[in-house]
């Protein structure tokens, strides 16, 4: 028997063994939660500055702005592989404010219109007379304002519950989908390509057009066959391209968006 062995058998007898090493705690490497900015937290406010959505969020010690952003990946398509952009944006952080959640507020605006509230000063000879530091103040104080009664209007509407308005439902058994050729109504003679649906009923057979026509069927899983109910809710912001699959940006370098309606679908 070696000797670290028999030693060990004597520690154990007289009660001198060593101490076991503490074993690491799991908790401690765990690493933390990732924080979901953009769903409504109640220190965050979603504004619209200079017609841009923003979102700021109060981190206790500075308030962050975010501005939407559109991720893109390279994607396999009928006509061979493209960059396409995401279906929704992401939230990505432009710049930290101090001081308040209204303070960062009513910078970000100052900032962004600096020739309106200029113009506005000088078509009035008493404002110029008054000194600047009380102009100043008067005028973060409208703006202040103005941010601050637009979340209790949206809240007070939120906590109403009137309904929203709704187009009316349609009904039929879901026949197929794809893409179909539409005669475009600011280009006559001329025709565009987007994604449809057609519906069979009693009465005969209607054909539904939208592009998010394509992420309603694949939350309800619908196959040919299914007795459906179709209902557009809603409408959303995605970043447009061009034929190639290109983002298309305007004469500035940001990117152009387009109005995409939202659906919902139904087994019936």
């Amino acid at each position: 028997m070696s000797t670290f062995t028999f030693g060990r058998m004597l520690g154990s007898l007289f009660g001198t063994a060593s101490p076991a090493q503490p074993r690491p705690d799991a908790r401690s490497s765990a690493q933390p939660a990732p924080v979901v900015v953009g769903q409504g937290a109640r220190n965050e406010r979603h504004v619209n500055v200079a017609g841009q959505a923003m979102l700021f969020r109060d981190e206790g010690g500075v308030v962050v702005q975010f501005l939407p952003a559109f991720d893109f990946e390279l994607k396999q398509t009928a006509v061979g592989m493209k960059l396409m952009p995401s279906l929704a944006p992401h939230w990505e952080v432009l710049r930290e404010h101090t001081g308040t959640l209204t303070d960062a507020i009513a910078t970000a605006i100052r900032e962004a219109q600096p020739t309106e509230f200029e113009a506005g000063a000088a078509l009035s000879a008493r404002k110029r007379s008054e000194p600047a530091s009380q102009q100043l103040r008067q005028r973060d104080d409208a703006i202040v304002d103005a941010v601050v009664s637009a979340p209790a209007a949206q809240a007070s509407e939120a906590h109403s519950g009137a309904p929203k308005r709704t187009e009316r439902p349609r009904y039929g058994v879901l026949k197929e989908w794809g893409e179909k050729e539409f005669p475009d109504g600011n280009r006559p003679g001329k025709t565009y390509e987007s994604f449809c649906i057609t519906l069979q009923h009693r009465g005969g057979t209607d054909v539904v057009q939208g592009e998010g026509l394509r992420d309603a069927i694949a939350e309800a899983n619908c196959r040919v066959g299914d007795r459906v109910e179709v209902r557009r809710v809603g409408k959303t912001k995605v970043p447009a391209v061009d034929k190639r699959g290109r983002p298309k940006l305007d004469s500035s370098g940001a990117q152009v968006l387009w109005d995409k309606w939202l659906w919902s679908i139904k087994k019936s």
